[in-house]
């Protein structure tokens, strides 16, 4: 009688831990996926932040940031938008450089830094820029950061968006299971997969209701949007 009763106290002690393992697991998955729907939703805002700066400069300019470097018609000019935590995982010769996460492992286009647009855009607007970055620090299975392409056509400025999956507003990478959202020029419409111009972005019915689903930890995301906030000036 006492075996059994033993027996019978073990089973519930082991149905109990695992009950808790799974509650605690749950919770740990719960946790990653609001943080990576927060992340997105913070990307995204980026992203109009980012282009909307962009194209403020080509009202003044009548040209893209750093589109005057070009040294061909078949130049094509990349900024990798990410703090200088971020770049180490971008970056050959650190010893942290992952070359999958790096969108010009094989060298096809100019790289200028980060701090190289800020400069352009600060001295041309005549103000100082709150940087926005994307609070993910460390990538893990995708890239981080935003991406600006210019040629002489136009500009191209893409994020991830993990959580968006595929619509009719954003595609893959070549990695086959990263969803990105694009925002190009006139000049470059037609030629990005699924890139729209930034006011057609705007006011899609996608888009809208990617950008107000509201923020489970918004007060915490926007603190680590400032704590980078003028990241390329340090």
């Amino acid at each position: 009688m006492k075996t059994e009763t033993h027996n019978m106290r073990i089973k519930l002690l082991l149905s109990i831990l695992l009950i808790v393992g799974i509650s605690s697991c749950n919770l740990i998955k719960n946790a990653e996926e609001q943080f990576q729907m927060d992340a997105d939703h913070m990307r995204l805002e980026h992203l109009l932040f980012w282009s909307g700066l962009i194209e403020e400069y080509y009202e003044k300019n009548q040209q893209y940031p750093l589109q005057n470097q070009l040294k061909s018609k078949k130049d094509i000019i990349l900024v990798k938008i990410v703090t200088k935590q971020q770049k180490q995982y971008l970056s050959p010769g650190s010893d942290k450089y992952n070359p999958r996460l790096d969108n010009n492992a094989n060298g096809a286009f100019i790289e200028f830094g980060v701090k190289a647009l800020v400069e352009k855009l600060e001295k041309s607007l005549a103000r100082s820029i709150k940087e926005k970055y994307d609070i993910q620090k460390i990538p893990v299975r995708s890239t981080v950061g935003y991406y600006y392409f210019v040629t002489n056509d136009g500009y191209l400025i893409w994020t991830t968006c993990i959580t968006c999956g595929v619509t009719k507003i954003s595609t893959l990478l070549m990695d086959g299971f990263t969803p990105t959202v694009n925002i190009v020029s006139d000049g470059m419409k037609g030629k990005v997969t699924k890139a729209l111009l930034r006011k057609e972005m705007m006011t899609n019915p996608i888009f809208e209701g990617w950008i107000n689903r509201p923020f489970g930890k918004e007060k915490y995301i926007r603190q680590l949007v400032d704590e980078n906030s003028s990241d390329s000036k340090k």
